[in-house]
């Protein structure tokens, strides 16, 4: 069993997304013992007819030429340069990466992704590509009868995921979040379970389980992209939920379990997180990682990433 990762995931950028939060959770895994060093994979960059199969002519041309304009930059919230465009086109990378590595070992796990508010044609909420949403359309395009579920945990609206796959069939798009925070205007997912200011762990983990069952038996999916932001945490500077760390290592455990139990392959991806202490987020990113592996350790007889 591998991970994905780049340290070139990390660049010299005064933001509230702290691009070191992937560094630093990758370090944590390896002083924990959790991960070795050569299991590491780092992804190559997607093509332009990748990126074609989710968003628009136009802006996938912004991207090629770094063309972008003061109001690129103003609506999605970060300013874009040469190092931003490469570390977001990594990151799309390494989520088709890793659902390439779900296909054959049922877990891809990817230290990175999760960037839902990136549209068609524009970014947004520091997202610029949809990496979710190439990798689920380039995945279609091997398996067409593929029954894709989109499990996406993150306190914000996976707002740019489902207005990109809204008439995909095959796909079911699923955005659990808070529902007085961005985005300002949502965008209709398959299922929008939308969360009052101040939810403890144990109603969302409860609300979770109750709905993920019903899209199981309902949807019947064939694989899983599981986007597991951090920002529900109780203390996080954009969120507005209660969870503390034992909650949100139960919400990975429900997801993990349920896709684990059904033989669903499923791809892990990070998305959000702003702690005030940047320490607190990796933590919560080594739990997931760490849940993750604990659960599919035994996969083709390996013994996770220690294996």
């Amino acid at each position: 069993m591998k991970i994905v990762f780049s340290p070139l995931y990390t660049i010299e950028l005064k933001h509230k997304f702290k691009t070191e939060k992937f560094q630093k959770t990758i370090d944590l895994l390896l002083k924990k013992k959790v991960l070795k060093r050569d299991s590491i994979i780092s992804p190559e960059m997607p093509s332009e007819k990748d990126l074609l199969l989710a968003h628009s002519k136009n802006w996938v041309n912004k991207i090629a030429n770094m063309s972008f304009s003061s109001f690129d930059s103003l609506q999605a919230e970060m300013p874009i340069n040469k190092e931003v465009i490469f570390a977001h086109l990594l990151h799309c990378g390494g989520t088709m990466l890793a659902a390439d590595m779900a296909l054959k070992k049922r877990i891809g796990i990817h230290c990175g992704g999760g960037s839902h508010h990136a549209h068609r044609n524009y970014g947004a909420g520091f997202c610029l590509i949809n990496d979710i949403a190439v990798a689920a359309k380039k995945l279609l395009l091997k398996k067409p009868s593929l029954k894709i579920l989109i499990i996406d945990l993150d306190v914000h609206q996976g707002d740019g995921t489902a207005e990109i796959l809204k008439k995909e069939k095959n796909i079911f798009t699923f955005s659990m979040h808070s529902k007085d925070i961005y985005p300002p205007k949502k965008v209709k997912s398959s299922l929008d379970i939308e969360l009052k200011s101040k939810t403890n762990g144990s109603e969302y983990n409860s609300i979770l389980t109750e709905n993920i069952n019903k899209i199981l038996m309902i949807f019947k999916p064939d694989f899983i992209f599981y986007n597991a932001g951090a920002d529900v945490f109780k203390h996080d500077l954009l969120g507005d939920l209660s969870l503390d760390f034992d909650d949100i290592e139960r919400r990975d455990e429900i997801v993990f379990n349920l896709s684990f139990k059904n033989k669903i392959p499923l791809v892990l991806t990070l998305s959000g997180g702003y702690a005030p202490k940047i320490d607190d987020t990796a933590k919560i990113h080594f739990n997931t990682i760490k849940k993750a592996i604990e659960i599919y350790k035994y996969i083709d007889g390996s013994i996770g990433l220690l294996g």
